[in-house]
């Protein structure tokens, strides 16, 4: 109690102390002041007619003059500067791009590098000095994991995406100038009001039922060579070596005779699907759900934790 009271004595002192020193200044400021609401009228009239105030004034509209003159001449180093810090911020780009051009695959040809999606997004949202697209060419993003990547508007050029992951890819609007989609998870991806000019490949790409709607008015997936994964398709003696296939729905799919060797199935649903004579020799497969399943003379030869029983076999 005693010692809020001595805080409370100290701060008043001390505020006492400060008026006491520098009441002249206050007195002067209230003089100044009453004298200018006094006489405003006679010292505007002054004002007006004082030289001094006539060349402050035009020294005051030559100085905005110099201002506008000086960033005037500033506007085409600030282009100068945009250009540089384009270019820098290109590089940087392009520098993970080849990163990971160089980096090694795993033992399935496959990597997950988050550096090259934001480099791939990056550069897709740069422009060259016309306002367009600028032409990004011979990425090699080959079993990379891109998922939900975003390349809206994007000129493509000689780019490899063979056996990446593109599941709900954005590609509207870009134009695709031999680029190769072979082997590549394509669910969900968006293809709409893409162009593709030369050869555009999606030879034993996969895509499901929501991809196969938002490919360009007239593309025929089916015909480029690709594999539309769904309930009851006919797989028959299809390619799906080292194929994306985890959490495929392929209630009763047609898959006899089809090569899967390596293939990566895990949590794939394969209920009453036709699997006589299918290669799945290699192939990951935990979790994949074979009830009902035609097994008969399928080979399973080192598939990873898949239980397959005698009854499914038969």
């Amino acid at each position: 109690m005693v010692g809020k009271k001595h805080k409370r004595r100290t701060l008043s002192s001390l505020i006492w102390e400060t008026v006491h020193e520098e009441w002249g200044i206050w007195l002067a400021i209230a003089i100044v002041l009453s004298i200018t609401f006094l006489f405003s009228d006679q010292l505007a009239s002054w004002l007006e007619k004082s030289a001094f105030i006539k060349v402050l004034d035009s020294l005051g509209k030559l100085g905005l003059l110099v201002a506008i003159i000086a960033f005037l001449r500033e506007i085409p180093k600030w282009e100068e500067r945009a250009v540089e810090e384009a270019k820098r911020r290109q590089f940087e780009y392009w520098k993970a791009i080849d990163t990971a051009r160089t980096t090694e695959r795993s033992r399935d040809g496959r990597l997950f590098s988050v550096a090259l999606k934001i480099a791939l997004e990056g550069l897709a949202k740069e422009k060259d000095l016309e306002g367009k697209p600028i032409k990004i060419s011979t990425v090699a993003a080959n079993g990379v994991n891109l998922e939900d990547i975003d390349l809206e508007g994007a000129c493509l050029h000689i780019c490899g995406f063979g056996m990446a992951e593109l599941s709900r890819a954005n590609f509207r609007k870009t134009i695709l100038v031999d680029v190769r989609f072979d082997r590549a998870r394509l669910f969900g991806a968006d293809f709409r009001e893409a162009q593709f000019e030369k050869e555009v490949r999606f030879m034993h790409a996969l895509y499901d039922e929501e991809a196969e709607k938002q490919f360009p008015i007239g593309f025929d997936l089916q015909k480029a060579g690709a594999y539309k994964i769904a309930p009851g398709v006919s797989l028959q003696r299809a390619m799906l070596e080292n194929a994306s296939l985890w959490d495929a729905e392929l209630v009763g799919a047609n898959l006899q005779d089809a090569n899967l060797e390596n293939a990566i199935l895990g949590g794939s649903n394969l209920q009453k699907a036709n699997l006589q004579n299918a290669n799945l020799r290699g192939a990951r497969a935990r979790g994949m759900d074979l009830k009902g399943a035609d097994l008969k003379d399928a080979n399973f030869e080192d598939t990873n934790k898949v239980l397959i029983s005698e009854e499914q076999k038969t």
